[in-house]
C-alpha cells in the first residue's frame, strides 16, 4: 500500500483537530515496519516549515480569544455558588496564563509535541527531492492546466509528479489531503476524474482520496493489508504457543517494538492470554501489564468477546489493588 500525506494534514496537528497525534505516528511506524510505504516529498517538508508559524499563530489567537473571566450579574451575589464561580474563574485565568507562557517558549524552541514527532518523521524518512527536472515537469503541467494545482502554484503538481515516478507500476495510491484539487467537482468524496484516469493509464492501478487521517485509518488501519507485518504475526502466534513465562516475557519485549496493533491483532493477543496459562497468569507482571494497557485497554469498548473484556478488567483491578497495598 502506497500512501501520501499532504502538508495540510500535518499542519492540522497545530490547530483544532479531532485527529490524534499518535495516529500519525502509527502510520509512519507501519512504514518503518514494512506494512506500508508512506511517501514524503521535499516539497511537503518545505511547505510544512513555511506555514508552521502562521498555523500556530491562528490557533493561539483563537485560544486567547476565549474569555475565562466569569461575568456574573450583581443579584447573584446572594448565592453561595457566586464565590465558587469567581474563584474557579480566577484559577482558569491563572492556568490559561501559565499554559500560554509554556507554549510560547516551546513554539520558539520547536519542542511542541507535534514539532518533535514530525521532526523525527522527516529525519527518518528520505524525502523525494525537488530536482530541476521535476520542477520543469510540474511547470509544464500547470501551464497546460492539468490538476492538481491552482493559481499558478506548482507545489501540488510537484508532489503528484513525484508520486507518479516513485510508486511502482500496478500499485494503488492513497492520498490524504484537504486540498480540493484532488477531488471531483461533482462529488467531493471522490477523486478527481482526470487524476484517477491518469493513474490508471500510467500506473495501471487505482487512486483513492481521504480528507482526514481518521477516515483513512477507519477504512484501512484495522485491515490486514495495512497493519500486517510478518514478524509481528509470528510473535503473536508465539504467545499462544509459549511454553514458559520467560518465553512470554521475551515475546512481549519484541512486540513492544511495534507502535500499532489492529483490533484483530489485539483480539488474537487476548485469545492467547485466555488459552495459554504461561501468558494469562502473568498479565499483571510489569512488562506484560504495560504492553496490554497500551495496546488492548484502549480497545476494550470495541471487543465483542466478554471473556477478553473480563480479562482486561481483572488485570486492571488487580494492578490497582497491588499499587494501593
Amino acid at each position: 500500500m502506497h500512501v501520501f500525506i499532504d502538508t495540510n494534514i500535518l499542519l492540522n496537528f497545530f490547530h483544532f483537530t479531532k485527529e490524534e497525534i499518535d495516529a500519525l505516528n502509527d502510520v509512519f511506524a507501519s512504514h518503518e515496519h514494512g506494512a506500508a510505504t508512506v511517501h514524503l516529498t521535499e516539497q511537503v517538508c518545505d511547505e510544512f516549515y513555511r506555514n508552521r508559524e502562521s498555523k500556530i499563530k491562528d490557533a493561539l489567537k483563537k485560544f486567547k480569544d476565549v474569555k475565562f473571566a466569569a461575568q456574573l450579574p450583581a443579584f447573584m451575589k446572594q448565592y453561595e455558588e457566586h464565590e465558587q464561580i469567581k474563584k474557579k474563574s480566577t484559577e482558569l485565568q491563572e492556568l490559561a496564563k501559565s499554559i500560554s507562557q509554556k507554549v510560547d517558549a516551546d513554539v520558539v524552541n520547536g519542542s511542541l509535541l507535534t514539532d518533535v514527532l514530525i521532526k523525527d518523521i522527516f529525519e527518518k524518512s528520505h524525502p523525494i527531492p525537488t530536482t530541476p527536472e521535476l520542477f520543469a515537469k510540474a511547470q509544464m503541467r500547470v501551464s497546460l492546466g492539468n490538476p492538481p494545482g491552482k493559481n499558478g502554484s506548482l507545489g501540488d503538481s510537484v508532489n503528484w509528479i513525484a508520486l507518479l515516478e516513485a510508486v511502482p507500476d500496478g500499485e494503488d495510491l492513497h492520498v490524504i489531503s484537504e486540498d480540493g484539487d484532488y477531488y471531483s467537482t461533482l462529488d467531493e468524496n471522490r477523486p478527481h476524474s482526470y487524476l484517477k484516469t491518469e493513474w490508471r493509464k500510467k500506473r495501471h492501478a487505482e487512486f483513492f482520496v481521504y480528507r482526514t487521517l481518521s477516515s483513512f485509518l477507519k477504512e484501512h488501519f484495522d485491515g490486514v493489508a495495512f497493519s500486517y507485518d510478518k514478524n509481528k504475526e509470528a510473535l503473536i502466534e508465539g504467545l499462544a504457543d509459549s511454553g514458559s513465562f520467560a518465553v512470554t516475557h521475551n515475546l512481549i519485549a519484541k512486540l513492544e517494538q511495534f507502535g500499532y496493533f489492529s483490533l484483530k491483532e489485539v483480539q488474537r493477543i487476548l485469545a492467547a492470554a485466555l488459552s495459554n496459562d504461561q501468558f494469562g497468569w502473568i498479565v499483571t507482571d510489569n512488562d506484560v501489564y504495560s504492553f496490554l494497557k497500551r495496546v488492548a485497554v484502549p480497545r476494550m469498548g470495541a471487543l465483542d468477546d466478554v471473556e477478553q473484556v473480563e480479562l482486561l478488567q481483572k488485570m486492571l483491578d488487580s494492578k490497582a489493588l497491588e499499587e494501593d497495598a
